[in-house]
This record gives structure tokens, sequence and C-alpha cells, in this order.
């Protein structure tokens, strides 16, 4: 639930309130924007230079309405009469409207038109154009030649993959008899269309007559073009710069490797280095508190007279960081071997720490020694 509920907040944030700001941001920069230029220059960027002339047909005379352009030429009504002495060019000329830039409109009744109706597949709306030839003339009691057409489309709702087509038809007397009672020609025509409203369940489509082409929105075209170039370009930079981007990133992914493996070269040296510091101080500490085993071990063998030798040497610490060789073995007289190790310069404190017995198989005594190593030895060492 919770997360359902955020969903609903996001899009109302998102969809509604973030989309009608923008839009009032929009129209209001536009609104100021425009205001700086004065009328005609905004009408010229935006292209609104092409005027409408619609001549509605009805049982009396024929109407005339202008849609756009100045608001003198909508104060100055058109009327048959007036077309049927001079042209609509000359016209719309006294009007301040240009014939290139004036779309000239013929709304007839739509009770005027044949309508067929038909659905095809979405698939052949490509062929749309030679499908409705074809219902023209196998369908129609019209020959293709004396009618116009025009045709709207719509995706049907209960049938996606199918279009609802919808044909009019309108015969090319009707049209001639409309221009007569409004004094107009073929030439003067561009467009030909239902009368809007009138109970018209669905709108009709705009049947293109003689000149009848959209305008040509030059400057709406160029400026499109621009944009759509400086999207391009955007996005190109954009693209330029994510490869730049990824191109420097693996560079220096490279580099970041290369330090890594150079520190972690660095980092055992370094390890190897505060291993053999810690040797050489352990040693040194060693050789500060007395002796080397070796100078015991020569020292001992100094002392221990002839035909005396050890069968056990054990290297032990007491308190206060003392320390004692004990020595196991046998000699022809064990008595004195006290009296010589407290003449040594590295023992003292020598004691038998056991009673001294014969070995009748060697014909020795068996003795056992502790003598304690000097402390004031180390400090001569240092």
């Amino acid at each position: 639930m919770p997360s359902q509920a955020r969903a609903s907040w996001n899009k109302d944030l998102f969809a509604g309130a973030l989309l009608a700001s923008g839009w009032r941001i929009w129209r209001l920069y536009r609104r100021e924007f425009f205001a700086l230029f004065p009328p005609t220059t905004v009408s010229w960027l935006l292209e609104t230079g092409d005027r409408k002339l619609v001549i509605r047909a009805r049982d009396g005379a024929p109407e005339f309405r202008f849609q756009g352009g100045p608001p003198e030429a909508i104060s100055l009504p058109l009327g048959p009469k007036e077309l049927r002495q001079i042209t609509l060019d000359q016209a719309l000329a006294q009007r301040g409207l240009s014939r290139d830039g004036t779309k000239v409109f013929l709304e007839i009744p739509p009770e005027a038109f044949f309508v067929r109706r038909f659905d095809i597949p979405a698939a052949a709306e490509a062929n749309l154009a030679q499908l409705l030839i074809a219902d023209i003339e196998r369908k129609s009691p019209f020959r293709l030649s004396d009618v116009f057409y025009g045709h709207t489309l719509k995706r049907k709702p209960e049938a996606l993959d199918k279009f609802a087509v919808n044909l009019w038809i309108l015969r090319r007397d009707i049209i001639s008899r409309m221009m007569d009672a409004a004094g107009v020609g073929w030439d003067d025509l561009d467009f030909v269309m239902p009368t809007k409203g009138g109970g018209l369940e669905e709108e009709g489509p705009t049947i293109a007559l003689g000149r009848g082409n959209e305008p040509s929105h030059w400057f709406r075209n160029v400026a499109l073009g621009l944009c759509a170039a400086t999207i391009v370009l955007s996005l190109l930079g954009s693209m330029v710069l994510i490869w730049r981007t990824g191109q420097a990133t693996e560079t220096l992914d490279a580099e970041i490797a290369d330090s890594t493996a150079r520190a972690s070269s660095v980092r055992k040296l370094a390890d190897q280095a505060i291993a053999e510091s810690r040797l050489l101080q352990t040693m040194r500490a060693e050789r500060a508190r007395g002796p080397a085993f070796a100078d015991l071990w020569e020292e001992i063998s100094r002392i221990l007279p002839d035909g005396a030798y050890l069968t056990e040497l054990r290297l032990s610490d007491g308190k206060n960081d003392e320390r004692y060789v004990d020595l196991v073995g046998l000699a022809e007289s064990a008595v004195g071997l006290p009296a010589l190790f407290e003449k040594s310069a590295i023992f003292a404190d020598a004691s038998l720490t056991a009673a001294i017995t014969p070995n009748a198989a060697d014909k020795r005594e068996a003795f056992s020694l502790r003598v304690k190593i000097r402390q004031d030895t180390a400090a001569e060492r240092k």
C-alpha cells in the first residue's frame, strides 16, 4: 500500500502540478516575448500571413466571410456583385490582402455530398488512395472525372486492427452552380468542404481544388529546421562528451590499476622491511638481554674440565628478567664445578641443584648444576 500511494503521489506531481506549471510559465514567457515586437512583426514571425476567405453557399445570396487578416479587410464586406465587376485578386488587393496569401474555401451543405462508409484493415492504410478510387469507380454511380472527393479516417474503438473510412463525394456540376452564384471561377477556389455544424455527426474533410495547396510557411520551416539541427548537434555533442568521458574513465581506470599494482609492490616491500626491522629489533633485544647461545656454549666449554661432559643443557627465564643455564652431566669431580663457574665473567651464582651421585659404569660423578647469567654482561656488550 505505501508503494501504491507513493506512485499515485508521483503521478499527480509530475503529470499534474509540474506539467500545468510548465505550461503556465511557457505561456507567460511567450506573451512577454511577443509583447516586445510590433503586431506586424509578430505576424511575420509566426507566419500568420495566410488568410482565409470562406464562401458559404446558401439558398439566397452566398455569404462571404474573412478569417484573419487586417481589421479593415473584415470591415469591407465582399459580395457576388463586386466579384462580377472585378476579379477576386483586385477585390482582395483593395482590402490589403494578396491572392497568394489568401486561401479561398467554398462551404457547401452536407446534403450535397454522397457519403460512403466502409472499414479497412490497418495493414491496408498505405494503399488507401487506390482503395478510394476503386470504391468510387465500382460502388458509386459517378465517374471519377465528374467528382471531387475526400475522406476521413478513424480507428475503430471496438476493433483496433481496423479503420473506419468515410468517403465524401461531391459532383463537379454542383460546385459549378455554387461558383456561378458566388461570382468566382475555378481558378479562384482552393478548397471545398461541407458546412460545419447543422447537426452533423462528424466533421467532413477539406477537399483541395485547383490551387488547393497548403501555404508554405518558410520561416516556420526554417525555424523548425534550425531547432532540429540544434537538437541533433546537442545530441552529437552529448554523445561526444559521453564518449570522451568514457575514454577518460578507461584511461583513469588503467592508471588506477597501474598505481594499485605499484602500491601493492611498495606495500609488500614495506611489509618486508617492517618484518625485517622487527626481527632486527628482536635480535637486538635478545642480544641486549645477555650473551648469545654461542657465547654461552663457548664459555661453558672453556670452564668444564677435561673428562667432564654434558648430557643436558637448558636455558630458562626467572623473575626480573633473570636468565639461567641448567647443566646436567658427568665429571670426574663435580664438587669443584660451582667454583669454576663463579670465576667466569658471564656466569654467577652457580649452585648444585641435586646431590652428586657416583656413576659406577663411567667411574664419574653425576651432577645437576644451575648458573645465572650476569645482567651486567649484557650492558657491557651494548
